[in-house]
């Protein structure tokens, strides 16, 4: 019959040691700890930053969504910055850009949602002037670099006379992210978006600055001398980048790309100059004005022969002149200065095994001819004093692997990698944990001590049956000397001795009536008719 299968694992667990015990209980509850941390671990969700830098109203806002449409979040950098479940990233930005959130701490258009009913004049004023600075804040935090701006805009009252009027003006506070500095190209596009959106207001009369107090913008009036001296620079600046751009590309399209570089100065003159010229031509006259006098005398009488017709004729000439007004621009080139260095000609050379790259010097005519180009791109003038400077030097080229092939498989998701190698290491660690309990269980082995007691059998069969019933116990007798009984070691302190006993008479018989099914089968028959 067989056993139960809870019995068998305790008849096992009971032969044990009671170091063996501790040992497989401690296995199993590590190896249990471990499985519950790792299925902790893995099941977590990857957070990734849904906004970072949130005002204290966006904050709240971004948090209460995410509450009532329990999603799980982090919140990092004092509150700046919430985290999200990478697999839930874009949906709830899509969601909260939906309903406007987050608003940069900025209130903009949105302001006349609201019912203004019953409102007066000036309120209605105010809150158009808080929403035009603030859209125009939203618009410049879009711009890279910034981190968080301010846009205040002053319009004045209107007067009655035109000429009494005032012009509006405004003020931008930036606030830059760290480290970074902002580019003159960068103010001026800020200056001039606040004054193309503002009715009346233009560029001189805005004011840039950061956080940190810098005046990042401030046009002077277009008479004054630090107005003009910034518009000649930013003329002479364009002009030199010009005549760089026409040269360069020349170069590069004839030695390569990175083997020739090209810097010029110009000189210009910025005097403005009027003149007005008279010139005469002596010899070109050229008629004024002309008077023709007529005078009659009749006489006496008819017969009176002392009757006159007098004419007279007056002619007035000029001398030719030319009047010319000239007025001469500013901005003139007076002269060119053009340094073009060139990179030598590589060459790879083989010397024994190896091969090296060595570098040799242009020739005079190469050079000559490329000095000819230059001259003729970026208009170079003798007679204007302009001069050209041609170099021929070998460049330092340092060898890097510009182009890298990644590998976005494997390395795209390093947190999916981290979980990978946690499971790998946790199976190799169960593996040999198994492997070495089972190696001591192998080795350990179980010993059964000497038994006292002793399988007697009570005759009480008849005399004829006498003689088979007493060889029983001296077959049993021999079959214990024959059998070696193996020490137990420490668990024989555990196990009982009247267990111990029925476990070796059962053994006993089971051997006694495999070798001998006669005789069992007889001692059976007697003890089924010992009562007859």
């Amino acid at each position: 019959m067989s056993k139960k299968p809870t019995d068998a694992i305790m008849g096992l667990l009971n032969q044990l040691s009671l170091q063996q015990k501790v040992l497989i209980g401690g296995s199993a509850i590590l190896t249990t700890i471990l499985l519950i941390v790792l299925l902790t671990f893995l099941n977590e969700p990857t957070y990734t930053p849904l906004y970072s830098g949130l005002s204290p109203d966006d904050a709240s806002k971004v948090i209460e969504f995410l509450n009532a449409q329990k999603i799980p979040y982090k919140i990092d950098d004092n509150g700046k910055t919430i985290q999200v479940p990478k697999d839930k990233l874009y949906e709830t930005r899509l969601t909260l850009a939906g309903k406007g959130i987050p608003t940069s701490g900025t209130i903009g258009y949105e302001l006349f949602d609201k019912n203004t009913m019953g409102m007066s004049e000036f309120m209605q004023k105010l809150n158009y002037k808080r929403s035009l600075e603030g859209e125009l804040a939203r618009t410049i935090l879009g711009i890279n670099g910034i981190e968080g701006a301010r846009v205040h805009i002053v319009f004045p009252e209107k007067t009655i006379f035109r000429d009494e009027q005032k012009q509006p003006t405004a003020s931008v506070v930036l606030k830059l992210k760290d480290n970074f500095s902002l580019p003159r190209s960068s103010s001026v596009a800020i200056v001039n978006l606040v004054a193309s959106a503002v009715e009346g207001l233009t560029t001189n009369a805005i004011t840039l600055i950061d956080t940190k107090g810098k005046l990042l913008w401030k046009e002077d009036d277009e008479n004054s001398i630090s107005f003009s001296s910034t518009k000649q620079y930013e003329i002479k600046n364009s002009v030199e980048s010009y005549l760089v751009q026409k040269a360069q590309t020349l170069l590069d399209n004839i030695l390569g790309y990175g083997n020739a570089m090209v810097q010029v100065n110009a000189d210009l003159n910025f005097d403005q100059v009027e003149k007005t010229m008279e010139t005469y031509d002596p010899d070109q006259q050229v008629v004024v004005s002309e008077q023709t006098m007529v005078s009659n005398n009749t006489g006496k009488s008819v017969s009176d022969t002392s009757a006159q017709n007098n004419q007279s004729s007056t002619t007035n000439y000029e001398i030719g002149k030319t009047i010319e007004r000239v007025v001469q621009g500013s901005g003139n080139i007076t002269r060119l200065s053009v340094a073009a260095v060139i990179n030598d000609i590589p060459k790879e050379v083989q010397k024994g095994d190896t091969k090296k790259i060595v570098f040799e010097p242009r020739s005079p005519e190469q050079i000559k001819k490329l000095e000819g180009l230059i001259i003729n791109a970026v208009g170079i003038d003798p007679n204007r004093g302009d001069q050209i400077s041609i170099v021929n030097l070998p460049f330092e080229i340092t060898t890097t692997n510009d182009f890298v092939e990644e590998n976005t498989t494997w390395f795209e998701n390093t947190d999916g990698i981290s979980n990978l190698v946690l499971v790998i290491i946790a199976i190799i660690g169960a593996i040999f944990l198994l492997r070495s309990l089972l190696s001591k269980l192998k080795t350990e082995q179980i010993f059964i001590g000497n038994v006292n007691g002793e399988l007697t059998l009570q005759p009480a069969m008849n005399n004829s049956k006498t003689s088979n019933t007493n060889k029983v116990p001296q077959v049993l007798n021999d079959m214990r000397k024959k059998k070696e009984l193996l020490p137990l070691g420490d668990i024989e302190d555990e196990i009982s001795d009247e267990a111990i006993n029925k476990k070796n008479r059962q053994e006993k018989i089971s051997n006694y009536v495999s070798k001998n099914p006669t005789e069992a089968a007889k001692l059976i028959n007697a003890w089924l008719h010992e009562d007859e």
